[in-house]
C-alpha cells in the first residue's frame, strides 16, 4: 500500500528565493507522502503556491518541477501539475463529484532504486525561481515487478525485473456520460474475476479528454482529470495495466465519426486551425499540444500500470495528409520521450495500413493493428501477417481492436466464438498480447464474454517468452483439425481448432434454426437441427522443428476452463514429434516442454 503519512517538509527545508521573484507568485509549504516508500510505488509532493496566476497550465507563466536525487546515481527531474481535489458524494440517489478544498500543485514520482533519497522543488516564473529542499526519504525493496518496457529481440513486453508480461484484456475506451466511474467499477470487477490484466482507454471528447470546447485550448478539465486519477488508482490496486490513447480520429474529421465542430483547436471555437490538417502543421497547435503532453506525463506518467501511450486512434480516418502526419508523429513522440522519465512504450493506430515510415520511427516502440469483420480471425492472426511485421521492424505487434462491426453477427454470436478464437489465435500468431475485443459495453459485458479471458490468462501465466520464439509448423492426421503454434524447440505453445466449429458454421446453424422455427409457426413439420459439430477423436498431431531425438512432455489444456486435462511424454523422431491429441470438441491448447536428460517427465 502507498505510504500516506504526510510530513511537512518546510520545517526541515531551506527556502532559497531569487530576490526578483519575491513579488506576486510564491512557493509556500511542500508536503510529502514519502518518508518511507517502496520501490516502484508512488511518492507524492503537495506544494502550496500563492499569488495571481492567469493560466496554471502554461509553463511559460508558472512551472513547478521537482528533482529527486538518490544517494548513488543520477538525479531525476519530473514536472509538477496543477490539481483540484474532488470527492464522490451521493445526491438524491445519484453519485456526483464535488470540489473539496482549494487547488494545489502536486508532483508524482516513482523511485526505481532503493536507498536514501532527497528532493528539491523549484517554482519558475518570468520573474525568477524559488526552490525548497526537502527530505530525506527512504526507498525500500518491494515485490513490485516495475515498469514495462519493450524487448525488441523477443517481440514481447518485460518488466524492469526481467519478467515477461502478456497483456490479456479488452477495450474499455469510455464509459456512459452519467456516472462513468460506477460503470468502470463494474467492468473492473468483471475483469478482475477473470484475472485479466490489461485495458485500452481513450481520452475521448465525450469521456476523459482534458481539452474540450468548454475549456478551450490550453486549459484542462480538472473533474475529468480527477476521474482518471480515481480509475488509475483502482487499476493499480487491481493489477490492471493501461494503454492510454490521447487523441481520436473523429475530432479531426468532418465525415468519419465527425466531431471537428467540437474540437477546441477549430478556429470557430477560438482555436488556431481552420482545417484539421493544420493541427499537424501549426506551430502554435504543436506548442499547445506539447503543453498538454507535459501535463499528462506529470499527472499519470509516474505509474507502472500505465503500460503504453497511444498517440492517435485510427488517424487515417482524420483529414490529414500522410506525410504531414508522419512528420508530426516523429516530432510528438520525440518530445514525449524527452519528458517521460519512465520511458513508457509508445504506439499509435490506423484503421487500415500505416503510412510509409511510421513503424520505422525510432520512438514508435510497438506496432498496433485493428482488424474487423474477418470470417476467419485465426487464419489471419495465426498466419504470416504478424510475424512479417515483427521481422520487418523488430518490434512487438499488438491487436488493439478486433471484432464484428455488423451488429447482427454479434447478436447471433452470443457465446463469443469469434472473441474466443481471436484471443487464442493472436498470441499463437506471435502477437505480444491477446487481441483486444471492441464493443465492451454493448456486447462483451452484457453477455459476460469476458469469461473467455480467464483460461487464456491461466495458460500464459508465468511463461517467460523468449527472443527465439517463432512460428512452429503443425500437421494433423485428421482433416477436420487445424492448428497454430509459436515458441522454441525447448518450449512450444499450441492451439488446435476443430474446423467444423467456427463462426460461419454457428451462424449457419442459427439461420437454419430460425428457418425451422418459422416452418413450425406455419404449421409445417420442422427438421431437427443439431449443434455442435462432430467431435474429433483419435487424431495425432506432428510438431516440426523440435530438437533431434529429444524427449518432450506435452500438457493439454482446456481453453475454456484454463486447466490441464492430460499429460504425456513423447520421444522425438529426428526433428519431428508426433503426439496423440485428446478429443477435440471445439478447440484445445497445449504446451510442449523439452525434458532434460535427468527428468522423468
Amino acid at each position: 500500500m502507498r505510504a500516506r503519512c504526510f510530513i511537512a517538509a518546510t520545517a526541515a527545508s531551506v527556502l532559497l528565493v531569487n530576490r526578483s521573484a519575491l513579488a506576486d507568485v510564491k512557493l509556500g509549504t511542500v508536503q510529502s507522502t514519502c518518508s518511507t516508500v517502496k520501490r516502484f510505488e508512488r511518492c507524492e509532493l503537495t506544494a502550496h503556491v500563492s499569488g495571481p496566476i492567469k493560466n496554471p497550465y502554461d509553463p511559460e507563466e508558472v512551472a513547478l518541477d521537482a528533482t529527486f536525487s538518490p544517494a548513488q546515481g543520477h538525479p531525476v527531474t519530473v514536472p509538477g501539475f496543477y490539481y483540484q481535489p474532488f470527492e464522490r458524494v451521493m445526491d438524491g440517489g445519484r453519485e456526483t463529484l464535488r470540489q473539496t478544498g482549494e487547488p494545489v500543485w502536486k508532483v508524482r514520482f516513482t523511485p526505481r532504486q532503493v536507498g536514501r533519497w532527497t528532493y528539491t522543488v523549484k517554482l519558475s516564473t518570468p520573474k525568477g525561481a524559488q526552490t525548497s529542499s526537502g527530505g530525506p526519504f527512504l526507498v525500500v525493496e518491494s515485490s513490485h515487478p516495475g515498469f514495462l518496457g519493450v524487448d525488441r529481440r523477443s517481440g514481447y513486453l518485460r518488466f524492469d525485473t526481467g519478467v515477461s508480461f502478456v497483456p490479456i484484456g479488452e477495450n474499455l475506451c469510455w464509459g456512459p456520460s452519467v456516472q462513468p466511474l460506477q460503470a468502470y467499477e463494474r467492468w473492473f470487477h468483471d475483469l478482475i474475476k477473470q484475472h485479466a490484466n490489461y485495458i485500452r482507454l481513450w481520452m475521448a471528447p465525450w469521456g476523459f479528454r482534458l481539452e474540450t470546447k468548454d475549456t478551450g485550448v490550453g486549459r484542462y478539465d480538472q473533474l475529468r482529470a480527477w476521474e482518471l486519477d480515481d480509475l488509475l488508482e483502482h487499476s493499480e490496486a487491481a493489477g490492471l495495466y493501461w494503454q492510454l490513447c490521447l487523441l481520436n480520429h473523429g475530432s479531426f474529421s468532418r465525415s468519419q465519426d465527425p466531431d471537428w465542430h467540437n474540437n477546441p483547436y477549430n478556429e470557430s471555437l477560438g482555436g488556431m486551425c481552420r482545417l484539421p490538417n493544420e493541427f499537424l502543421t501549426s506551430s502554435m497547435a504543436k506548442t499547445l499540444f506539447q503543453r498538454l503532453l507535459r501535463y499528462i506525463v506529470a499527472r499519470w506518467g509516474y505509474s507502472p500500470n500505465l503500460a503504453m501511450w497511444e498517440i492517435f486512434n485510427e488517424s487515417d480516418f482524420g483529414e490529414f495528409r500522410a506525410d504531414d502526419f508522419t512528420v508530426w508523429l516523429a516530432q510528438t513522440t520525440t518530445f514525449l520521450r524527452s519528458i517521460d522519465v519512465n520511458h513508457h512504450p509508445i504506439t499509435t493506430s490506423f484503421h487500415k495500413e500505416a503510412p510509409t515510415g511510421v513503424w520505422q520511427l525510432p520512438m514508435m516502440d510497438t506496432i498496433q493493428l485493428h482488424v474487423y469483420d474477418l470470417r476467419d480471425f485465426p487464419s489471419f492472426f495465426g498466419g504470416s501477417a504478424i510475424e512479417e511485421l515483427k521481422q520487418a521492424f523488430h518490434k512487438p505487434v499488438f491487436i488493439g481492436e478486433f471484432g464484428w462491426i455488423q451488429e447482427m453477427v454479434r447478436k447471433l454470436d452470443e457465446s463469443g466464438i469469434h472473441v474466443h478464437d481471436g484471443l487464442w489465435s493472436s498470441l499463437m500468431g506471435g502477437a505480444a498480447g491477446g487481441a483486444l475485443v471492441w464493443y465492451w459495453d454493448s456486447y462483451v459485458h452484457p453477455h459476460h464474454l469476458e469469461r473467455h479471458l480467464r483460461a487464456l490468462e491461466a495458460f500464459w501465466r508465468g511463461e517467460q517468452l523468449q527472443p527465439q520464439s517463432t512460428h512452429v509448423k503443425l500437421s494433423f492426421s485428421d482433416a477436420d483439425l487445424v492448428g497454430w503454434s509459436v515458441g522454441t524447440p525447448q518450449r512450444t505453445y499450441l492451439w488446435i481448432k476443430n474446423r467444423t466449429h467456427s463462426i460461419d458454421q454457428y451462424l449457419a446453424y442459427r439461420c437454419e434454426l430460425a428457418k425451422q422455427r418459422l416452418r413450425q409457426t406455419r404449421g409445417e413439420t420442422p427438421e431437427v437441427v443439431h449443434y455442435p459439430p462432430r467431435k474429433v477423436q483419435g487424431a495425432t498431431a506432428t510438431v516440426h522443428g523440435v530438437d533431434w531425438l529429444a524427449r518432450y512432455r506435452i500438457e493439454w489444456w482446456d481453453p475454456y476452463r484454463g486447466r490441464i486435462i492430460a499429460r504425456a511424454v513423447h520421444q522425438a523422431k529426428g526433428n519431428t514429434l508426433t503426439v496423440e491429441v485428446p478429443t477435440v470438441k471445439f478447440d484445445l491448447a497445449g504446451k510442449l516442454i523439452k525434458l532434460e536428460w535427468w527428468e522423468r517427465g
